[in-house]
């Protein structure tokens, strides 16, 4: 197996296409079997998915679009026209396919669909994946999973995020060798010759404040502890979300997400996150994950610091599983929530210097999500907010 990864900030998409698939071809000696796209909303036009096609003949490509830029190991890569990030795999020895499927009113049948028509495309029909590689908009993201994991069971990892825009203004697009498309769920399978190691995380730990979620509807908390939801959080951050009344709490409530425990490791619990999106009237709090009645709600708190560490101990982690020391890597794929990119955004360059660190002279790639995806334990396949998710090959 070889990996390459190449961008450009080149202001439009057909020298971005040039531009990236000459410097991959350049590093594999060789057309990549399986491209991972992520670009800004500014660069997802039609036109740089054909002329990607057009230079990488046969590639299969799968991602979608990234808030604000994307990073490789040559840095964090932003700019005035957009940021196009690519990461190619050349594999004669594995098989790799990508299917798409639209959204409609039934995100888990779109999400089997895709499944198959990626393993069709693989040659593997039939067949389990190692494991999957998905994105999706925003919004539907359990459904996916669930669909997903009715075709190829619950043990196969499944790792992505979810494309993102600028303003949480519904720009957000998927990419596949179909083109650029919107409410679309697009999957890779992945038969990888080589090792592979994931990890799923974040850089936020409990405060020890939790409660019971006692009404709930979708998306939205009403209830906890049978108080409004909005006036128990609001307490927990000691009113530094809140006291300006209804609306959207994003920026604010970053620091202190609301965590719920998926697994334990050794006794130690792993939280999946939930980023409150909106303070409502009547006191319930919109997330941008599901939540049911009767789960129990931790307050989590993060600094700068954690969440610029945080990428790097990930990646430790995913070649850890693997079973290797980070300077073996081959290189790897890095979901980096959104969300934790625009609070530590000046930090960007020590975020990717932690990376590098973890992965000393290995190309990877990093897309920052409007919802992340992973394996926590025991391929536990779990949406969630405010994390970091990655993918590594040795």
């Amino acid at each position: 197996m070889k990996i390459a990864t190449a961008f450009s900030l080149a202001d439009c998409a057909e020298q971005a296409a040039f531009e990236t698939s000459r410097d991959l071809h350049g590093r594999l000696g060789a057309a990549p079997q399986l491209l991972v796209l992520y670009a800004t909303e500014h660069r997802a036009e039609p036109a740089l998915v054909a002329a990607l096609s057009a230079h990488l003949p046969g590639v299969q490509i799968v991602g979608g679009t990234s808030c604000a830029g994307v990073m490789t190991e040559h840095g964090f890569h932003s700019g005035p026209d957009g940021a196009v990030g690519v990461l190619g795999l050349v594999d004669p020895e594995g098989a790799y396919g990508v299917g798409a499927a639209p959204l409609g009113d039934d995100a888990q049948a779109a999400g089997a669909a895709a499944v198959e028509r990626a393993l069709t495309a693989a040659g593997r029909d039939f067949e389990i994946p190692t494991l999957v590689w998905c994105c999706q908009p925003p919004g539907c993201e359990e459904g996916v999973l669930a669909g997903v994991q009715s075709v190829i069971g619950a043990q196969t990892p499944i790792i992505g995020g979810s494309s993102a825009d600028e303003a949480i203004a519904g720009a957000w697009r998927q990419f596949a060798c179909e083109g650029v498309l919107e409410d679309h769920v697009v999957v890779a399978v992945l038969f990888p010759s080589t090792r592979h190691g994931a990890a799923f995380q974040s850089g936020y730990a409990p405060t020890g404040l939790f409660g019971v979620v006692t009404r709930a509807q979708d998306r939205q908390v009403l209830e906890i502890d049978h108080r409004p939801a909005g006036e128990v959080y609001g307490h927990w951050t000691e009113g530094a979300v809140g006291a300006d009344g209804a609306g959207a709490i994003l920026a604010m409530s970053t620091p202190t997400p609301l965590g719920r425990v998926a697994a334990e490791v050794q006794g130690v619990p792993m939280f999946v996150l939930s980023h409150p999106a909106l303070l409502g009237v009547a006191g319930d709090l919109s997330l941008f994950t599901d939540i049911s009645e009767g789960d129990v709600v931790h307050m989590m708190r993060g600094s700068p610091e954690s969440l610029v560490k945080r990428a790097g101990l990930v990646i430790d982690d995913a070649c850890a599983m693997g079973g290797w020391a980070g300077a073996d890597s081959l290189g790897g794929l890095v979901i980096y929530c959104g969300g934790c990119m625009l609070h530590v955004r000046d930090q960007m360059d020590e975020v990717v210097e932690e990376i590098r660190r973890a992965m000393p002279g290995a190309p990877f790639l990093g897309a920052f999500t409007f919802g992340e995806q992973g394996a926590i334990v025991d391929s536990c396949n779990r949406h969630g907010n405010l994390m970091v998710s990655a993918l590594t090959f040795g």
